[in-house]
């Protein structure tokens, strides 16, 4: 497992773009967070925080823990701290409905970066915040945070993907490598109606979204020149008889409905207190087409850590804050937060933490972000891939899509991926 795990160290550090600010801007745009300071500066004052409910639990607060970590590192500081709850997935509404009135350090998915930023509630890093970013992460976790002006805009602090949940009494490590033979041996819930999953056979069998760092607004979404061939998969899969129609998660893993189902590392709780020993995990299966072998490919992205550029007037906040954001998303509060709450963190230092490395969980969803994944794009333009994409899905599953229309289906569907109108 060990050498596996160095293993994906070494690919993650190669894989996707590299990303870094202009080199004639070395600090930041806006408010100073290009510096740490020096260790005996002082300040006084209020930090607000958001984060999710989870990190703020009355008998597990990962959030106060790491604060008074922060204070203790920094005597010189007196902080009042202003805490209060936000999922990342609402940072868009919460944060950029009033930027001024938002949290000064806050949780977010990497998705959001680009209305955050179009909102004015992301700080650009530099300096040594910078660096930090890019010597702790993979190249393809920085990706997350690089926006269309080439400057990175947050801290990732865990992944954000999904892989395959499975019963290991009914499938062998080698039977799940395949989506064919899982099928086979197995019943399988495929999830066809969720927009975020249902692309996995167009990714893997060459789509893109807005160019292969997913900031190119102008190449659009492209299907690639196997779309036909992988829409036809998909009405494969939907018609074999092991496919079960459900949704992403294990709960009908859980139930013994399907013996393999897919979802990310938020349901490995539910999943291991169900299956105990049975429980089985690995990154995404391969699948066959016209002879050609091909990887199921995950649209994944980061959770991450921001810093809200209107921390107001008040001399030196700018920097606490950011000294703080850059904390949370440190090796030392990511390793806190997967002993606390599971979280798998993202930073590739801690790849070889004997912890991650016997947690097959960990390991699954590491693999699948190594081996299986193209980064979401933060572009406004994505919106349009969720509509039409579970519209498709589910066309597929009530016989809309058939074998008679298909390709007019895909080209369809390629045209509204692609309709700046849906935005």
């Amino acid at each position: 497992m060990k050498k596996i795990l160095a293993l994906l160290l070494a690919a993650l550090m190669i894989v996707g773009m590299a990303a870094c600010a202009p080199a004639d801007d070395p600090e930041t745009t806006g408010p100073n967070n290009g510096t740490s300071g020096a260790d005996n500066d002082t300040w006084k004052g209020t930090i607000k925080v958001w984060t999710p409910t989870e990190d703020q639990a009355a008998d597990n607060n990962w959030l106060v823990a790491m604060q008074e970590r922060f204070e203790e590192a920094h005597p010189n500081y007196e902080i009042t701290w202003d805490n209060g709850t936000m999922s990342e997935a609402d940072s868009v509404t919460s944060v950029g409905g009033d930027v001024t009135a938002a949290a000064d350090v806050y949780m977010f998915a990497n998705d959001q970066l680009g209305k955050l930023i179009d909102a004015g509630g992301l700080s650009r890093l530099g300096g040594t915040f910078l660096e930090q970013v890019e010597s702790d992460n993979s190249e393809f976790m920085v990706s997350t945070v690089t926006h269309t002006d080439g400057g990175v805009y947050g801290f990732p602090v865990s992944n954000n993907t999904w892989f395959l949940y499975y019963d290991k009494s009914v499938y062998s490590e080698e039977d799940v490598k395949s989506l064919e033979t899982l099928l086979e041996k197995g019943k399988v819930v495929f999830p066809f109606e969720e927009s975020w999953n249902n692309g996995c056979i167009f990714l893997g069998m060459g789509a893109t979204t807005f160019g292969p760092a997913g900031v190119d607004a102008a190449a659009g979404i492209d299907l690639g020149e196997h779309k036909y061939d992988a829409a036809r998969k998909m009405l494969q899969i939907a018609a074999h008889p092991n496919c079960v129609e459900g949704d992403q998660g294990v709960g009908q893993l859980i139930s013994g409905e399907v013996d393999a189902s897919f979802s990310g590392n938020w349901d490995a709780a539910a999943a291991r207190e169900a299956l105990g020993d049975d429980l089985g995990v690995a990154q995404l299966p391969t699948f066959t087409v016209d002879g050609e072998v091909y990887t199921m490919t995950a649209m994944s992205g980061a959770k991450c850590v921001g810093v809200n550029p209107n921390a107001g007037n008040v001399e030196g906040k700018q920097k606490v804050a950011t000294e703080f954001a850059a904390f949370l998303a440190s090796p030392e509060a990511q390793l806190a937060r997967y002993e606390m709450r599971g979280v798998i963190p993202a930073s590739t230092t801690l790849l070889e933490n004997e912890k991650i490395q016997n947690d097959e969980v960990a390991v699954a969803e590491i693999n699948t972000m190594a081996n299986c994944a193209i980064v979401q794009s933060s572009l406004s333009e994505m919106n349009n891939w969720w509509t039409p994409m579970e519209t498709f899905g589910k066309g597929i599953i009530s016989g809309e899509v058939n074998e008679d229309n298909v390709e007019d289906q895909v080209d369809q569907l390629e045209e509204l991926l692609n309709k700046t109108s849906e935005l």
